[in-house]
């Protein structure tokens, strides 16, 4: 997944190039009660979560590393991607393939590497469905990166459902065996607060440029901080030229809540950015990034813009205390402007 930075302005104009930093039905949420089928173990052993686990992620590798030179392989390239992913991780891919296509048809993404095999972090309980799959992976860079998989009926094998990132130092609180499984999160689960009212606040607090209050969540960490900064920054460079709104919305649809051991959960969530400029009289153009004008297809803007990111996002959340951010993805998906 490619992140996105704010490049410096040009010279007598106004760069265009804003951090973006979901789609899908419901896979895993909140579940109101465990379902009848629930039992106290695991529907699948270790051994085998690991080998699901390796599939998985080498087929989103395949997909991520597949040629576009032409439109057969493009088309190619979407179908490895709608096989091998699901949800959040399918609208980011999808997302990415745009910004990443060669006009000139020439170009072929490196393919993956991985030094070490997956880790199973978790498996979720009982013999109900949907099923999902925690999943420890290591970036190119070496970060870790935190992967969930997801199965959400008996003829349909795991995807790739959700991948992010996570920021140096952070980590996972205690799941349960992989013998007796995760539960998802339920109304009986201690948590600070819940899942959905969580991911609301934090993205109402990534406003720009009226933020919200993030009583529930502490948003010190690099994401939140780096996003705010920009947003600043930017909005500071254009001046008296033109002015920026920021607003972050969650999609509760792909939001995923795996109840931790002793309380708490780990929370996946989706949300989607825009970013309007609007030029003011003094303004005379706008200049966009190379991105931008990929989607959009014009070099020069004179009146607005407004570019659609995903931002993938994870947190842990206390039975007691603020929830913290673990990690975060953005990328660019859609763009306009006049």
């Amino acid at each position: 997944m490619r992140k996105l930075t704010t490049p410096a302005l040009l010279a007598g104009a106004l760069t265009l190039a804003l951090t973006g930093c979901g789609a899908g039905s419901a896979l895993v949420g909140v579940n109101d009660a465990a379902p009848a089928q629930v039992t106290t173990t695991a529907p699948i052993d270790a051994a085998s979560a690991e080998k699901i686990a390796e599939r998985v992620i080498a087929a989103a590798d395949a997909a991520a590393a597949a040629p576009v030179k032409d439109a057969k392989a493009a088309e190619a390239a979407k179908a490895l991607r709608d096989e091998a992913l699901t949800g959040s991780a399918l609208a980011v891919a999808e997302a990415a393939s745009k910004l990443e296509a060669d006009p000139a048809g020439t170009a072929t993404p490196a393919p993956l590497t991985r030094s070490e095999p997956p880790k199973v972090l978790a498996v979720s309980r009982g013999t109900a469905f949907p099923r999902l799959i925690l999943v420890q992976t290591a970036t190119a860079e070496g970060a870790a990166k935190l992967n969930l998989l997801t199965s959400p009926d008996a003829t349909t094998p795991f995807r790739l459902s959700a991948a992010v990132t996570m920021a140096p130092g952070t980590q996972v609180a205690a799941l349960d065996s992989l013998d007796s499984g995760s539960p998802l999160v339920s109304k009986d689960t201690e948590l600070a607060v819940e899942p959905a009212a969580l991911v609301t606040q934090y993205a109402d607090s990534l406003a720009y440029p009226k933020p919200g209050k993030a009583e529930a969540v502490d948003t010190t960490d690099p994401f939140s901080t780096s996003v705010r900064a920009n947003a600043a920054a930017q909005a500071k460079a254009f001046g008296a030229l033109a002015t920026l709104t920021q607003k972050h919305v969650a999609q509760p649809k792909q939001t995923v809540a795996i109840a931790l051991r002793g309380g708490g959960a780990l929370v996946f969530s989706l949300l989607e950015r825009t970013d309007t400029i609007t030029l003011k009289s003094g303004g005379k153009s706008l200049t966009p990034s190379a991105e931008f004008q990929r989607l959009v297809k014009k070099k020069t803007l004179t009146k607005s813009a407004e570019l659609k990111s995903y931002e993938t996002v994870v947190f842990t959340v206390p039975a007691e205390g603020k929830a913290g951010v673990v990690g975060a993805d953005e990328v660019l998906f859609s763009a306009k402007g006049s």
